[in-house]
């Protein structure tokens, strides 16, 4: 129930994400990317400790990887457009989704894990999409763009999943 709640929760908020996000400014980009970072690479090494599915742990190893790489690539990015990057810090959403993927154990985690995972990349895709496509910094859109493209590969891997 706590799962379903959460991702209701998620899902409303998706339906208000950033439509105006073409107008978004190369900072607020910066801290909303940074925040679905640190969220998805904070979830799967939660469920990389405890899952025994090797489709999960294969997944959640791979969220590591690829944020790791996309953070640096966002960094790098920023450094060449003379943008600070804020530190990353949750969203209170995502703070709330965190607390319930650890309340969960088993195959329960695993499941709202997947769940969790799904929505967060369909609002990370359409973030970096939109700055890629309406972006104010130059080298920011091509990271976002780059970006964009590892995130949909990974919407289609939690398809299969």
């Amino acid at each position: 129930m706590r799962a379903i709640a959460g991702l209701m929760t998620l899902a409303a908020a998706m339906m208000t994400a950033p439509a105006g996000a073409q107008a978004m400014s190369p900072a607020r980009y910066l801290e909303a990317a940074g925040a679905a970072d640190l969220y998805e690479r904070a979830a799967s090494q939660m469920v990389l400790e405890s899952t025994t599915d090797a489709k999960v742990r294969e997944f959640a190893r791979m969220m590591l990887a690829d944020h790791a790489r996309g953070s640096a690539t966002r960094r790098a990015a920023a450094a060449r457009a003379r943008v600070r990057v804020p530190a990353a810090a949750l969203t209170p959403l995502q703070t709330e989704l965190i607390v319930e993927l650890r309340a969960e154990t088993g195959l329960a985690r695993d499941a709202t894990y997947v769940a969790q995972q799904r929505a967060a990349h369909a609002r990370a895709l359409s973030l970096h999409q939109a700055y890629a496509a309406g972006g104010s910094a130059a080298a920011l859109k091509a990271a976002a763009a780059r970006i964009a493209a590892m995130v949909a590969r990974h919407a289609e891997a939690l398809k299969a999943m």
